[in-house]
Parts: structure tokens; C-alpha cells; sequence
């Protein structure tokens, strides 16, 4: 591509960045991006806000900022040799202070005083231009501050991970919290401890749709279920099936609506080939690798306390692979892809709790002994045991609440905790029961939009 063929390409992209529309500030960790120099990650599904959240951190830096979405089909025709050009057009764009191609030509044109300090790149999903990793090996060396979006975690692999080593910072962005549906749709993020039986109800009924819209801040605005699907298929379509060049879509479709119809549950290989349509075990364990990297689900273990890392990075003990339960990348997923299919509010319930646990950076995992407990969260990088959740949509019932406890008093009692929490619709209390030592256990039952708002 030559260099008056990239220019407005690269002009049109930095007015598109410098005049956004209103942004919603996403409550995750901004900061640690401006500090340091490391390449910054940004990894999250199709159409979770990541351009914004670019825009987010670009409002915050004072320096020198190029913005290029390579997304943009007019793109696909550059060659590696161009990326030296984009660097040589933002170093002349920023000298002459223009915003257009005139000022090129101009050179007595005056200018407004640019921002001191290193030109920062904003990127979205560079990995689909070829030679990017040469490229942004040596904006990075040569001073530059470089923030990169991409729509699929594959991007780190260990042959990039070894490259960068220790100069690579990822940060994981999903669909929209509870905190920024309020946000969304012009609300205050209210404190949960100060607010009238009013003010609660009110909470309850917001939470309630947010439950079944899910977090994709599109289908917030435009309360359109079709949009949910629309997406589905979109990153079928391009984040797995065009990328992975796969021969079974169909197989690969039908895959994915099973496990997130069934959101919150273990799979057993046997049913995945019955319901797929795969015969090939080694076919189905790529696709949900596949999946898994595109968002679409996450795949959380049972706790085992002697677990090993396998070579393909999945825990097993004594070559066994370790049960899985099934999470889908959004709540609003399951009516819009399969909306006929039998409804099963506890497991969505259980499952947007589970995205609320990786939003704060948890590491995640359950328990099964005699009975089950919904989440453990663990220290990172660590098996230390810190807190032990339970999930139930409504506690009062009397077989409930002794199944619940009980499954929460095991977990308790197994990684010494004196400490549990239940997580409700609309309950909330505290139960103090004696540990098999005779030391009284604390279990906190919270409504679990009021968690969310914490």
C-alpha cells in the first residue's frame, strides 16, 4: 500500500478516536496501564467495549496518541513495509498539528502545541495484520507506549509470551458488570448498605433485566435480544470458524448452543459427541479450546488438591482429567441462542455470580465431596483456599437451605475457613453454626446484587 493510500486511512481512524461519543468508565483497573512500559494487553469478546475502554485510557495519558482499528477492511491490502509508514505519518501528523491531509503539503501551516513525552499506539486487533509482532517489538524499544485490543486470548501464545517475556501486561475485559448497566442507562451506583426498602426494590427489579440482557452494553441500550445472537454468530463466524479455518461449523454450532444451554454444569465427552455430531475426541477438546479463547465459555475445574499441570495445560491426577463445569462468556446468551430450550434459572444464576468472580480477577474452581459447593476462590497462583460461595436463587425453603449449608460447611471445613458466603436474589442474614472442632462457623447470606454493587 502506498504511503497516499495509507494517509487517510491513518487520518480517518484519529478522528474517529479524538471525538467519541459519551464513554462509559468500565470499574476495572485503569491505572496499572499507565504506569510502566510494558505492552498492554487488552483481550475480551467481539463487542465488549474494548475500543472504549482505549479511549478510556487515551483520556488519561499525556502524550502523543495514534489510534488504528485493523479491523478496517481498506487494510488488508498493506504489506508489513507499511507499518514503518504509519510510524513516519503519526511522527509528521503530530510535528505539522493538523488533522487533515492538506497540512501535509502545507509546511508553514502553523500548528497547535502537541503533548510532550512518547507517541502512544492504541491498536485494536492488530493480530490480524501479519509481521505485527516485529512491529511492536520495536515501538516498545524505541520508547513507544503501546495498548493492543484483541478479540481472542490466543493471541498470547507461548511463542509471543517467550518473545515479550516480562514486558507484556494482559488485562481481561468483559461484558458489562451490574455497576456499569446503572451506569449505562444514566443511574448512580448506589451504596448497598444505605439504601430505603424503596431504593432496594428498585435495585432487585434493575438487576432482574440485567439478568436476562446480560452485559454486551448494545444490547443494553437497544434492549434487543437478536443483537445477543447476532453476536453469538459473529464470533462463531469470525473468531473461530475463518481463524481456525474449521470444516465442521455445523458440528462446531451445535457444540457451543449445548454447553451454553446448559451453563453452569459439568459435560461428559460422550454426551458433547452425541450432541456435536464429532466423533473425534481430540476434534471436540480443540473446540473448546477454540471457544474458550473466544470468550463464548470458560471452562472452570474441580478442585483437586494434588493436581499436576499436563502439557496441554489442563490438571489431572494420575492421568486422569479433572471434571470441568461449563460457564458461558454472557447471561444473555442462553435465551437468544437456544430460546426454546427448557429454562433453568439456577444455573444462569450461578453463572452470572461466576462472571462477576473473574470480573474481580479471581481464581477460580469447586468443590465435590459428599456434597457440592458452587465456588472456591484461591490465592493466585497458589492452591491456598480463601473463600468458599455458595449460590442459591431463593433460601427459604427448608431442603434448600440444609443442602446449601451443608455443601458450604463441607468446603468450609475442608480448607479451614471460618467464614462462608451464600449468594441470593433477595435474602440476606447471618448463621453461626459449630465446626466439627466446636469452633463456630460464620455464613454470610447476601442478595447477590448488592455483592455485585460492592
Amino acid at each position: 500500500m502506498q504511503r497516499l493510500e495509507l494517509l487517510p486511512l491513518v487520518l480517518d481512524h484519529q478522528k474517529f478516536f479524538q471525538n467519541p461519543s459519551d464513554i462509559i468508565s468500565r470499574y476495572i483497573p485503569v491505572f496499572p496501564c499507565l504506569d510502566g512500559s510494558e505492552i498492554n494487553v487488552i483481550c475480551g469478546p467481539l463487542h465488549a467495549g474494548k475500543t472504549s475502554f482505549l479511549r478510556q485510557v487515551a483520556d488519561l495519558v499525556q502524550c502523543m496518541k495514534i489510534y488504528i482499528n485493523f479491523e478496517d477492511s481498506r487494510f488488508k491490502e498493506m504489506e508489513p513495509e507499511s507499518l514503518q509508514e504509519i510510524e513516519e505519518i503519526a511522527a509528521e501528523f503530530y510535528r505539522k498539528g493538523s488533522g487533515d491531509e492538506e497540512g501535509f503539503e502545507n509546511e508553514d501551516k502553523s500548528y497547535e502545541e502537541r503533548p510532550a513525552g512518547p507517541t502512544c499506539y492504541f491498536l485494536d486487533e492488530i493480530q490480524n495484520f501479519s509481521g505485527w509482532e516485529d512491529w511492536i517489538d520495536r515501538l516498545q524499544c524505541g520508547g513507544a507506549k503501546v495498548f493492543i485490543t484483541s478479540s481472542s486470548s490466543s493471541l498470547m501464545t507461548q511463542d509471543i509470551s517467550s518473545r515479550f517475556s516480562n514486558r507484556i501486561r494482559t488485562l481481561r475485559l468483559l461484558p458489562f458488570s451490574f455497576k456499569e448497566y446503572l451506569i449505562l442507562n444514566g443511574l448512580m451506583v448506589p451504596r448497598p448498605n444505605f439504601l430505603t426498602p424503596s431504593r432496594c426494590d428498585e435495585m432487585l427489579c434493575l438487576f432482574l433485566r440485567y439478568f436476562e440482557t446480560g452485559g454486551f452494553p448494545e444490547v443494553i441500550s437497544n434492549g434487543d435480544f437478536r443483537l445477543s445472537r447476532q453476536f453469538f454468530e459473529e464470533i462463531l463466524r469470525k473468531e473461530i470458524i475463518a481463524r481456525h479455518n474449521i470444516q465442521d461449523p455445523d458440528g462446531l454450532k451445535n457444540l457451543a448452543v449445548f454447553l451454553i444451554s446448559n451453563m453452569a454444569s459439568e459435560y461428559c465427552m460422550d454426551t458433547l459427541k452425541k450432541v456435536s455430531g464429532i466423533n473425534s475426541e481430540n476434534t471436540i477438546s480443540n473446540y473448546l479450546d477454540y471457544l474458550e479463547e473466544a470468550f463464548l465459555l470458560f471452562r472452570v475445574p474441580m478442585f483437586n488438591h494434588g493436581f499436576e499441570k499436563s502439557e496441554n495445560g489442563r490438571e489431572n491426577e494420575n492421568g486422569k482429567e479433572v471434571p470441568y463445569k461449563v460457564y458461558a462468556g454472557d447471561t444473555g446468551f442462553f435465551k437468544s441462542v437456544f430460546p426454546n430450550y427448557p429454562d433453568s434459572l439456577g444455573l444462569r444464576f450461578e453463572n452470572i455470580v461466576f462472571l462477576e468472580l473473574l470480573r474481580k480477577g479471581k481464581e477460580i474452581s469447586y468443590f465435590r465431596g459428599k456434597r457440592e459447593c458452587d465456588f472456591l476462590i484461591c490465592e493466585k497462583d497458589s492452591q491456598t483456599v480463601t473463600t468458599a460461595v455458595q449460590v442459591s436463587v431463593c433460601f427459604g425453603g427448608s431442603a434448600v437451605r440444609e443442602r446449601e449449608v451443608l455443601g458450604l460447611m463441607e468446603a468450609m471445613e475442608e480448607f479451614g475457613l471460618k467464614e462462608g458466603l451464600i449468594l441470593t436474589m433477595d435474602d440476606e442474614g447471618v448463621m453461626e453454626i459449630d465446626g466439627k472442632d466446636g469452633e463456630k462457623k460464620r455464613i454470610v447470606i447476601n442478595s447477590v446484587w448488592k455483592w455485585m454493587l460492592e
